[in-house]
């Protein structure tokens, strides 16, 4: 894995919300934004995206180590797009439930293991569903929780996706320093890099749950803020190239954490969480180097 230096540093300190507003209109100035022009500050879902995300993982799957995997997500992408196309009855924190039964149905055709996984949570009572879906919030799944957490994460974002799509932008407010999806407070899966003549070179942060995109400031650490202390990081190639230039990792030595980049010029048929899953190669060279995470793919939990 080799570091490259990131663009000219943006400087940023830990800021009080008392002067967050300040901060933001300063940081959207840089960024060459207007507040109610485009580009956009937020960028709201469609209910479209299972639909593309299931064709991106079938074709990232091809010839790829995880493609067992990649295929797999992409059938619950398939579900997830027929399920979100039905109205909610209940706001997303409770909508989940009925969602996971309602991809159960979809999801009939199953190998045995992952059919039977299923089968039983959605058969779950109500308390033994919000138990595992709190163990699942708070990053401390047990090893018994592991079959059912792709079934539980798929249910969320469906949920959470329906919802953030129906909202209006004007009623939602977005800072571009802010770390978490200003829809529903969950951390982004990777950032990626616009292209185009309005908002080529910004980067956007998607969240992994609801699929909210928020623009952040480049060059600064979306964990700690620091700017002087940022680079870049990439998988090479055996011919001492990239091996994948479309994904980077940028990395932050004040903080020791690390945000996946995925640069839309280079795939533009990319999708932030199946692209994220589809290099798992670079989370485990920074993981050699003792890298924190900011956020986690819903698709790559792990017991506690």
């Amino acid at each position: 894995m080799t570091a490259s230096s990131s663009d000219a540093p943006i400087s940023e300190a830990a800021m009080s919300e008392a002067t967050m507003s300040e901060a933001t209109a300063a940081a959207m100035a840089a960024a060459g934004l207007v507040p109610g022009q485009s580009p956009a500050p937020l960028r709201l879902p469609d209910a479209a995206i299972f639909t593309r995300r299931a064709a991106r993982l079938r074709a990232l799957a091809e010839g790829h180590a995880m493609g067992d995997w990649l295929r797999f997500v992409a059938t619950l992408a398939d579900a997830q797009a027929a399920v979100v196309a039905t109205p909610a009855t209940l706001p997303p924190e409770e909508q989940w439930a009925a969602d996971l039964r309602a991809l159960a149905a979809k999801l009939d055709a199953l190998p045995g293991g992952a059919h039977d996984a299923l089968t039983a949570l959605a058969a779950s009572d109500a308390d033994t569903l919000e138990a595992l879906a709190g163990r699942w919030a708070g990053d401390a799944l047990e090893d018994g929780d592991l079959a059912a957490a792709p079934f539980l994460a798929a249910a969320f974002q469906t949920a959470w996706t329906r919802h953030a799509a129906a909202l209006d932008p004007a009623s939602v407010t977005a800072h571009a320093t802010a770390a978490a999806c200003p829809v529903c407070g969950g951390a982004p899966v990777a950032g990626v890099l616009q292209v185009g003549m309005e908002s080529g070179g910004l980067r956007y942060l998607h969240c992994g749950l609801c699929h909210t995109a928020w623009h952040h400031v480049r060059s600064s650490c979306v964990a700690c803020g620091d700017g002087k202390d940022v680079s870049q990081r990439f998988v090479e190639g055996a011919d001492g190239t990239e091996a994948n230039n479309a994904v980077r990792a940028e990395t932050c030595d004040a903080c020791h954490s690390y945000l996946k980049l995925l640069f839309l010029e280079k795939a533009p048929g990319l999708d932030p969480v199946a692209d994220d899953l589809a290099t798992l190669a670079l989370d485990l060279l920074l993981g050699e180097e003792e890298y924190r995470r900011i956020g986690v793919n819903p698709f790559l939990a792990v017991a506690g």
